[in-house]
């Protein structure tokens, strides 16, 4: 006889032949609850406990009707292979508040997606019937992407950016004039990927088949036709950072001491 109830009963016959007559009188008083108790515990000693040890690499005969472990039992769960365009491109996210950090991270994540080769068709995003549909397809991801990362960086842009200048935000002249010349150079990073956005929109629009991929091919027409124009998006940004630019480099032109960061002026002791 063997297995794991047979090796629960042992430990326990082993404690009642310890028991001489006195002790088994005693035992009898003990209310049956508490008897239970008391013989879980004891059973859930480490001396007393089934232990199951899994192998789970275990190796049955590799010309055998059996399997391997941990081919039914994975120890890995969620395993996930980063490879394909379309995975780092699965990565992209934007919550509702949002900061720099996951920006660039997005920015990292597709510009590294552009890099990679496509999933088998079969998998792809969408439907893809035909060559010529797998060929639109692939052309409206390079768009698609190369939308997000312009997007993301004009996001970065518009931290550094701002909307309004008035009289009082140049007590802060040193600063905007460093944050302003962020912003033009965000704004300027984004500008080629508008322009490959537009030419692979233009290669997609070849074919005239509709995909199932939605609000891309709404972009992909409007991009053609002119409807969507962020060329003339950033232009403006930058033709009104110009402007506000300018109006900070006339302040410290006129009171050239301010060009300091604000804590050094906070410290500077004033002349009697």
């Amino acid at each position: 006889m063997d297995g794991p109830a047979f090796r629960l009963i042992i430990p326990s016959l082993t404690l009642i032949e310890k028991l001489d007559s006195s002790d088994i009188e005693e035992v009898r008083r003990i209310p049956f609850f508490h008897l239970l108790v008391i013989l879980v515990i004891g059973f859930s000693h480490p001396n007393y406990a089934w232990e199951t040890d899994i192998d789970y690499n275990y190796e049955y005969e590799k010309n055998g009707p059996y399997t391997k472990f941990s081919d039914w039992v994975p120890y890995k769960l969620h395993k996930w292979d980063i490879k394909f365009l379309e995975d780092y491109y699965e990565l992209y996210n934007l919550k509702q508040h949002y900061n720099e950090n996951e920006l660039r991270k997005n920015i990292y994540f597709l510009k590294i997606a552009l890099t990679k080769r496509f999933r088998h068709p079969k998998h792809a995003l969408c439907e893809t019937k035909t060559e010529e549909g797998y060929y639109k397809y692939r052309n409206l991801m390079f768009m698609h992407i190369n939308l997000g990362i312009m997007r993301s960086y004009m996001r970065i842009a518009s931290k550094f950016d701002k909307r309004h200048l008035y009289f009082y935000n140049l007590d802060f002249a040193h600063e905007l004039k460093n944050s302003f010349g962020i912003a033009e150079g965000f704004y300027k990073e984004a500008i080629p990927y508008w322009k490959k956005a537009q030419e692979y929109a233009d290669r997609a629009n070849e074919v005239p088949i509709d995909l199932d991929l939605g609000t891309i091919e709404t972009e992909r027409y409007e991009i053609v036709t002119g409807k969507l124009d962020f060329g003339y998006i950033i232009q403006n940004h930058l033709l009104r950072l110009e402007g506000k630019q300018k109006l900070v480099n006339e302040y410290l032109q006129k009171y050239p001491e301010a060009d300091k960061p604000v804590l050094d002026l906070a410290d500077r002791v004033p002349s009697p």
